[in-house]
């Protein structure tokens, strides 16, 4: 199932979150890209459901000190890829088992084909770099949003629409916007979801992927909701409801307004 983080380009001067102004040449990656990316919506409701969201799952502002996020990605019964991103500069380390070896990958995601990449921890070059970069950063990029979905609406190209309420077969009632994405827009511009948010807690609590405008519905609910740092973060990722067992979740979850020492070193701990 893949997913995609926005990774158009663009700037303007606007305050950051401390009140400075911030300029386009302080910050790049991803924090550059919020802070160009238009905050507001043409649809009322989608600025009142993003807004009450937003206000719960990061309070005072929180995500816009989320610079160092810390992840474990996890399928059941199978592997776990770790992850570590400085979403201001745009630096990622991603390590996973590829093919029975330790993969370390380390990388810039304004341009993954100029990182380094390692197998138990010897580095590669050449060919078997460049494939294992191309594969790193797609993992980023998909596992980042299986996380960090509800804080990526503002992000560039995504168009959202909101789709009324709806009363699923338990009786539950939600509050339903469509994401899509402008052609060009991450790397996989033909997906689309449904976000689900459950208008007593403000959170997104399900969504339905679709793998284009025509396919049928994925769903995943997501549970366990809890404060990371300065953000809220759901652990778990249930297709079969919220009672379910998790197919996808998060063994390891930290958020830092600043990146440890060390933390994009290729053997770093």
């Amino acid at each position: 199932m893949s997913t995609r983080i926005a990774i158009t380009v663009s700037l303007a001067l606007l305050l950051g979150a401390c009140g400075e102004a911030v300029s386009d040449d302080q910050l790049s990656g991803e924090r550059a890209r919020e802070l160009g990316a238009q905050a507001a919506f043409d649809d009322p409701d989608v600025e009142r459901i993003h807004e009450r969201m937003m206000s719960v799952i990061s309070p005072d502002g929180g995500w816009d000190r989320a610079r160092y996020i810390e992840f474990e990605w996890a399928v059941a019964g199978g592997n776990v890829r770790q992850h570590r991103w400085d979403r201001w500069e745009g630096d990622a380390r991603v390590q996973a088992p590829v093919d029975g070896r330790e993969m370390v990958a380390v990388f810039n995601t304004d341009d993954p084909t100029a990182g380094r990449a390692w197998l138990d921890g010897e580095e590669v070059a050449g060919d078997e770099a460049e494939a294992l970069l191309s594969q790193a950063y797609r993992s980023h990029i998909n596992d980042a949003y299986w996380l960090l979905m509800p804080f990526k609406w503002t992000d560039p190209g995504v168009t959202l629409r909101y789709l009324g309420q709806e009363e699923d077969e338990n009786g539950r009632e939600w509050e339903v916007v469509e994401l899509s994405f402008d052609d060009g827009t991450g790397l996989t511009p033909q997906n689309r979801y449904h976000a689900f948010v459950n208008p007593e807690t403000g959170r997104m609590e399900l969504w339905h992927y679709y793998a284009s405008p025509d396919a049928d519905p994925s769903p995943s609910y997501w549970t366990d909701w809890g404060r990371v740092g300065p953000i809220e973060l759901a652990e778990n990722r249930r297709p079969d409801g919220m009672d379910a067992e998790p197919r996808i979740f998060f063994p390891h979850l930290r958020v830092e307004a600043e990146p440890p020492e060390g933390a994009f070193a290729p053997l770093s701990p």
